[in-house]
Order: C-alpha cells, then sequence, then structure tokens
C-alpha cells in the first residue's frame, strides 16, 4: 500500500497534463509498468567488516506520456519506488524519480507557457556511500512564460521569465527560489541554421540562508546547425555573480553539443562550463550511469564553478541481435565560497543481446572516481557497478527478470571500503 499512497501527490503533475490531453485515446499518450522485485544481498550496509546479509524487497511503478497537438507538448516519464528491508537495517521507504515538460503553444505563435516538473534522488554529500538513507530526494517544480515578436519574415525577439521552486524531502536547509527574466533575438541564417542572442538576470534565494542569496547576470550567444545526420550547437558568453554578502566574480561560459547518427551507429558528445550552486545543481537533468551521485550536493550552500564533458557511443553494428553502448566523461565542480574542489572521471559500458522475441540478456559496467581538494573530511574513492539481467517477456506483458550485481568501492578512508554482491528475481507487468 506505501507506494500507492504516495502516488496522487508526487504525480499530480502527470496527472494534470493527462487530464488536459482527454480526447486522446489512452493508448496513444499513456504506458506503464509494475512490478515487483526480491533480491538479496550480503553486505547491506556497505561495511569493511561485519557484513550483514539481508533480502530487499523493492516494489515499483513506471508511468510514461507523450502527447502534442496544435496546442501542447508532453513529456512526461516518472518511477515510483517502495524499498523494504527485512532486518531493517535502514528504514523502509518510497521516493520518486522521472521529470515532466508540459509545452503551451508553438515556436510561431506569440505567446507560450512552459511548465516542468522532476524530482531526483541524490547523495547528501559527493563522498557518501550509495545507501538510501544517505539519500535525498530533491524536486523541482519551475513555469516560464513566454512572449515571442516577429520581425520581417525570420527575426523573432522575445522575453521569458522563469519561476523555479527546489525542495529536498529530507533536508530543507537547501531549499530555494529562482526568479529569472530573459530576453533574446533569434535569426534563422537558413533552413537548416540559426543565430541567438540572448541576456538573462537572475535572483536566487534560499528560503533558510538568506545571507547566501545572490544574483546571476550571464550572456550567451549560440549558433546551432540540423541536418538529417547531423546536428550540433555552439554557445559562448560570460556568467557573474552577485552575492549578498562578498564579492562579485566572473567566469566564461560555453557550452557545445554534437549528434551524429549513420546506419547503426549514434555518436553525441558535449562539453559546458557554466556556475550553478548545490541546491539547484545541473537542475535534475538526465543521468544515464547506475552510480549514484551527489551532483555538487554538500553540507553547506555553495556557488559551483562547473566544467562538464561527456561522450557516447550506441551502435548495432555489432550483430543484428545485440546492441552496444560506451561512454565516458569528467565532471570538474570548482566552489567559489570555500576552498574545495571535486572531479568525477566517470564510464560506462552496456550490452543487451536479444536471444528471441521475448528473451534477452543484459550487461553493463560503470566506473566513478572520484577526487577531492581542499576538503580535509572528505576521502578519494572509486566505486565500479557490474551487473547483469535476464528477461522474459509473455505475449500478456507479463515479465519476469532474474538479475545479479557487484559493486565494490575503494576508498582512502578504510571503513568506506567495501564490496558488495546482490542476486535477485523480479515480475512485472506491462500496460
Amino acid at each position: 500500500m506505501g507506494i500507492i499512497k504516495s502516488i496522487p501527490g508526487r504525480a499530480l503533475p502527470l496527472t494534470i497534463a493527462l487530464l488536459m490531453c482527454h480526447q486522446a485515446q489512452a493508448a496513444d499518450i499513456f504506458g506503464g509498468t509494475i512490478s515487483a522485485n526480491s533480491l538479496m544481498s550480503d553486505n547491506s550496509t556497505k561495511t569493511a567488516q561485519d557484513p550483514i546479509d539481508e533480502r530487499q524487497d523493492v516494489y515499483q511503478l513506471n508511468l510514461t506520456a507523450n502527447y502534442d497537438n496544435w496546442l501542447i507538448d508532453l513529456d512526461a516519464n516518472y518511477q515510483f519506488y517502495a524499498q523494504k528491508f527485512e532486518k531493517k537495517t535502514q528504514s523502509d521507504d518510497e521516493f520518486v524519480d522521472g521529470s515532466t515538460a508540459l509545452v503551451f503553444g508553438k515556436d510561431r505563435d506569440p505567446f507560450g507557457l512552459e511548465l516542468q516538473h522532476s524530482s531526483r534522488m541524490l547523495l547528501q554529500t559527493p563522498d557518501a556511500i550509495d545507501l538510501l538513507e544517505n539519500m535525498d530526494e530533491r524536486e523541482i517544480i519551475s513555469a516560464a512564460p513566454i512572449a515571442r515578436l516577429r520581425l520581417f519574415d525570420t527575426d523573432t525577439l522575445f522575453v521569458r521569465g522563469d519561476f523555479s521552486q527546489v525542495s529536498f524531502k529530507a533536508d530543507d536547509s537547501q531549499d530555494s527560489k529562482r526568479n529569472a527574466a530573459s530576453v533574446g533575438w533569434i535569426h534563422p541564417l537558413s533552413v537548416t541554421d540559426v543565430v541567438q542572442l540572448t541576456a538573462q538576470k537572475s535572483e536566487i534565494k534560499f528560503d533558510q540562508q538568506p545571507e547566501a542569496d545572490y544574483t546571476l547576470t550571464n550572456a550567451m550567444l549560440s549558433y546551432a546547425v540540423q541536418l538529417r545526420k547531423l546536428n550540433y550547437r555552439i554557445e559562448v558568453g560570460y556568467n557573474k555573480t552577485s552575492p549578498e554578502i562578498g564579492e562579485e566574480q566572473g567566469a566564461p561560459a560555453y557550452k557545445a553539443e554534437l549528434g551524429y547518427i549513420s546506419g547503426y551507429n549514434n555518436f553525441s558528445l558535449s562539453f559546458s562550463q557554466q556556475i550553478t550552486d548545490t541546491s539547484f545543481g545541473d537542475g535534475n537533468a538526465y543521468d544515464p550511469s547506475d552510480i549514484p551521485g551527489g551532483d555538487g550536493l554538500s553540507q553547506d550552500l555553495n556557488l559551483i564553478d562547473r566544467q562538464k564533458a561527456d561522450v557516447n557511443w550506441v551502435t548495432g553494428a555489432i550483430c543484428d541481435r545485440c546492441s552496444f553502448s560506451i561512454g565516458m566523461g569528467l565532471e570538474d565542480d570548482d566552489y567559489l565560497t570555500s576552498d574545495e574542489d571535486s572531479r568525477n572521471l566517470y564510464a560506462r559500458s552496456a550490452f543487451i543481446y536479444s536471444l528471441s522475441k521475448a528473451a534477452r540478456v543484459e550487461f553493463s559496467a560503470n566506473r566513478s572516481k572520484y577526487d577531492f581538494e581542499g576538503a580535509g573530511i572528505m576521502a578519494d574513492y572509486v566505486v565500479n557497478y557490474f551487473s547483469f539481467k535476464y528477461s522474459y517477456r509473455f505475449v500478456s506483458g507479463i515479465d519476469v527478470d532474474v538479475f545479479a550485481r557487484r559493486e565494490d568501492r575503494d576508498s582512502d578512508a578504510g571503513n568506506s571500503t567495501y564490496d558488495e554482491n546482490i542476486y535477485g528475481v523480479g515480475l512485472g507487468y506491462f500496460f
């Protein structure tokens, strides 16, 4: 009953969006799965000594929606979890991971509105051990109205507001509100490329620590190209922060993204530099890694100058029945209001092989290497995840999984070094 009770409040953005799409067939916009997984861990508390064997049960409900018409665009994906521990080594808990984006109006319309909601589980500090009790759920709700004015036949001027609320389920000390206003100019050079100039000013206020409030001003120039197989976007500009207490600081800002699709191959590359803070982080952006992260979250509020690079390759060229992906990246955080730096070098890979139309096997490997400077209480560490899963889906929509996972961590702090092996089975239903 726990997971069912948690759905109405957390699924409110998705529920509202679905009600607005009531004229469409439910099968066209709505889908999901419900599943129950039982797993056995040989080191449930992830300790270096005296490991505890424990059964854990995870109940999961996935809901997805995708729909568009002349007025709106909807994209939603949520996972609701309820996790229970046999020996009570941790408290039973419920949490949500996912997002909704609901956009009213099209690019050609004079007015529009974008509503977003997202929720993501984060480690409370970058060096925390991956236990449910060491994680917090960050929820972000935002509304962004926009007004557009067409100039001549192609150019567009726009004014946009952005109002956001960031909330943490367990620790509200980093809750924040963000009010931003931006103006911009869009000029298509051709049917395939466009130039955009944007200036924005944001006021960030922290509910529990007003002395940490600050203003962020930035200006960005971007160039984007969209071809049949290739697309890329380049942005360059400058960020300036004006804190309530302290000196102004500035830093260059840039972002580059490239995507290439050809035959069986899909290649993507991105790198960026931006100023953010420990409350907002990357704004609950999707993270494909199986290794939980903290997204810069720490015990104290802080501004972050973040540099990030990521490259990913997905291919089906190895064989007709399989798919292989590999990626790696680097996230470098410079904490501006304290003498701390953190660096995460990560890699991920996955191989999926279809034994038949109903059965398939999956192998994955993930690795993260964290290095900390100036943070005396945080110890460098390396963590590895290896997993295997066999799945069989019946015609009726019932899915059976058998899975195994190994996790090992080597830390400069001896009491944070451990290894854990997990084995389990799962039963699900697709609708």
